[in-house]
């Protein structure tokens, strides 16, 4: 009980620091933007029988972003993309990602909804081609990843503190002269299977974003104190 009491005084005291020292300038001129996707799914253009089951998809990325003014934005950035079909078999791409992104509320709103467009350039591998054993065989994996990549896109920051928002994001990217074939053979009564797509695929992001100059208000820090005291007393 003592502990609780003196975490509950050190939160107390501060509660009070910050709200003397907050800033009443809060607005948005640079943010840093970092997190990643754990839903990369290509779409799939051909197969035969069955469709090749993608194992997994994930994507990371950290990115800056510069305010404009009537609610442009520019933003810019490192990505790494990875994409494991059957067998541990995987394309991956990784570059700088450059992006337009248009708000639409103003700041005061906690919610901020986004639409973006974004070119990604990939300095990874350009062509890959591997194998690896299946059945009695091996089955035959052939990659072309795309030097440019082209992205509409819609999101939205969740505000919770002034400067710190949760970001959820909905990219579909085109990659330009980009595919995937992968021959599987069969054997007995299997009569194999093939998959292909055109390199292309849905990515779903969340990120943790931090706006520059970084600003706590009075409601921030009672926002703080009471997750703080919800963590001591239960």
């Amino acid at each position: 009980m003592t502990r609780r009491r003196l975490l509950l005084l050190l939160s107390i005291v501060a509660v009070g620091w910050m709200t003397a020292f907050g800033q009443d300038d809060c607005r948005r001129r640079w943010a840093i933007n970092a997190g990643g996707s754990p839903f990369a799914q290509p779409v799939q253009t051909g197969s035969y029988p069955r469709a090749i089951v993608v194992t997994h998809g994930t994507e990371w990325f950290v990115t800056g972003e510069l305010a404009l003014p009537d609610k442009w934005a520019v933003e810019a950035g490192y990505f790494h993309t990875e994409i494991v079909y059957d067998n541990d078999a995987a394309r991956t791409m990784q570059g700088l990602r450059l992006g337009m992104k248009r708000y639409f509320l103003p700041d005061r709103f906690p919610v901020q909804p986004f639409l973006v467009a974004s070119a990604w350039g990939n300095f990874d591998e350009r062509i890959r081609r591997t194998t690896a054993p299946y059945l009695n065989s091996h089955a035959t994996y052939h990659f072309r990843n795309p030097r440019l990549s082209l992205s509409p896109g819609i999101g939205l920051d969740f505000y919770l503190f002034s400067s710190i928002a949760l970001t959820l994001r909905y990219d579909f990217v085109v990659g330009l002269d980009a595919r995937t074939a992968i021959e599987q053979p069969g054997g007995g009564i299997d009569m194999g299977s093939s998959y292909a797509d055109r390199g292309m695929y849905h990515d779903l992001s969340v990120g943790l974003k931090v706006n520059l100059p970084f600003c706590f208000r009075e409601g921030d820090a009672w926002t703080l104190f009471y997750m703080i005291l919800d963590n001591i007393l239960y």
